[in-house]
């Protein structure tokens, strides 16, 4: 997926909760609503594979579709790894790892994807499971991710989907606010793709066999009246 559930829990405001508590909290005399989740991670998921589809519908005649994830960074690993839980690596610099990130441990001989459980200090991140022993005269670890602003763009544009829902289901419009703004600032970040001011780091372009489209100028839309902004909903 190109972004995940707590990628959207981050963007929702604070009434709107993904979980799986279905019982409210239990007080004189009635239920307190709050303690209940709005969404189940099965549903989130289901949200961002419909923003998953708009993106690569309108990416899909400059870049090929689905994207991948690439190497953002890479950087040596200063002691031994053993295999385990909760595993420490020590690195020159911890500022570009964050807790939640996919990472690649890799020698000469194997290499493994893992998931950051926790930045302990400047120089020692904790690996949730590592699978393989690594030496640190040949390891290296690398951050896996897709490139920017995908991953927001598609957080947005989830949300704006289940977020009109939940509002359709309690008031009397059939969109919010909310999701309206969340669904123009995804789809600003959109147009800035499309319009070549934003690219995407290590896809691969369509329409050149042998030739980088990186190369060439921004690339045009086919569309003769190209509107940015959308702001018409």
């Amino acid at each position: 997926m190109y972004c995940t559930v707590q990628d959207m829990i981050a963007l929702l405001p604070e009434p709107i909760t993904i979980g799986d508590t279905n019982i409210g909290t239990p007080s004189p005399g009635r239920t307190d609503p709050a303690s209940r989740s709005k969404l189940t991670p099965d549903e989130a998921i289901r949200y961002i594979r419909f923003a998953e589809e708009e993106v690569d519908s309108r990416l899909r005649p400059y870049y090929v579709c689905p994207l991948r994830r690439v190497k953002t960074f890479e950087t040596e690993i200063l002691q031994n790894v053993m295999n385990g839980s909760s595993v420490e690596v020590r690195v020159h610099d911890t500022g570009v790892f964050s807790k939640g990130q996919m990472v690649r441990l890799q020698s000469r001989s194997q290499m493994e994807t893992d998931d950051i459980g926790s930045v302990k200090n400047m120089t020692t991140l904790v690996i949730n499971q590592v699978k393989n022993t690594y030496v640190m005269d040949n390891s290296k670890i690398s951050i896996l991710e897709f490139p920017d602003p995908i991953p927001l763009v598609t957080a947005r544009l989830a949300i704006s989907y289940c977020f009109d829902q939940l509002f359709a289901a309690e008031q009397a419009p059939n969109v919010s606010e909310y999701g309206k703004e969340q669904r123009r600032l995804a789809i600003n970040s959109m147009d800035n793709i499309l319009s070549g001011s934003a690219l995407l780091f290590g896809q691969d372009h369509t329409g050149m066999r042998f030739v980088r489209g990186s190369l060439f100028d921004a690339y045009q839309n086919p569309t003769p009246e190209f509107q940015f902004g959308r702001e018409k909903q």
